[in-house]
């Protein structure tokens, strides 16, 4: 197999933090599809997929009983490490921040040193792209470009990362660019690993204040 030059993809929790499923889509230089996987990954901690009030519960693409059959997310590190750090790739997600604040979250349980790893938002470069005043959700971005949504099942780790392409491959036709040049136009769409680690440490710094000016 011809190797992937850029790699998407996206993460699934059981209750907002802690992971149930990393999906991820191998890309070629011309964009095709090389390969597509959903590793599921054992929560170990309840389900909580719907928040109060009115929102909806999200649907998972397994039932919770098949995620507890699983192994935990130590049992896939060194893999996931490969696939994020070590092969080289080009890393693209949507919403990025949740995902690597949930990789943090998970090594951070399981002792296990973080990633470092930069990677491009697909839902910050659409909104820079098209000048939106907020961010937008794969469905929508997708819906804008007339895209079949049901080619894709959401809140399925490896459709969803699959979407995040579908979502940079549509901005590509509408701009007529290559991905390459895209991503060289929208630098600063890129996360790094690192600024979770230091946004992390401000929360913590201003939640320590608070707790001093309370006493």
């Amino acid at each position: 197999m011809k190797k992937a030059k850029y790699l998407f993809f996206d993460i699934e929790c059981s209750n907002g933090y802690n992971i149930c499923s990393f999906g991820y889509c191998l890309i070629s230089e011309q964009l095709k599809v090389l390969d597509k996987k959903d590793i599921i990954i054992n929560p170990e901690n309840k389900f909580i997929l719907a928040k109060k009030g009115n929102r909806p519960r999200i649907e998972l693409a397994y039932p919770e009983e098949f995620f507890y059959k699983q192994d935990n997310f130590k049992a896939f590190y060194t893999d996931l490490k490969k696939l994020l750090c070590e092969e080289g790739y080009v890393l693209l997600g949507h919403s990025v921040q949740s995902d690597l604040y949930f990789l943090k979250y998970a090594c951070d349980r399981y002792q296990l040193p973080y990633f470092e790893m930069e990677v491009f938002d697909t839902q910050l470069i659409f909104k820079q792209a098209f000048e939106r005043d907020h961010v937008e959700s794969l469905e929508k971005i997708l819906d804008y470009f007339n895209f079949d949504l049901n080619r894709v099942v959401f809140h399925k780790s490896c459709d969803d990362a699959l979407a995040s392409f579908y979502v940079a491959r549509e901005i590509c036709r509408d701009k007529d660019i290559t991905l390459t040049e895209l991503l060289s136009q929208y630098q600063n769409c890129k996360i790094s690993s690192q600024k979770v680690v230091e946004g992390q440490k401000i929360k913590e710094k201003n939640y320590r204040r608070k707790e001093i000016a309370k006493k």
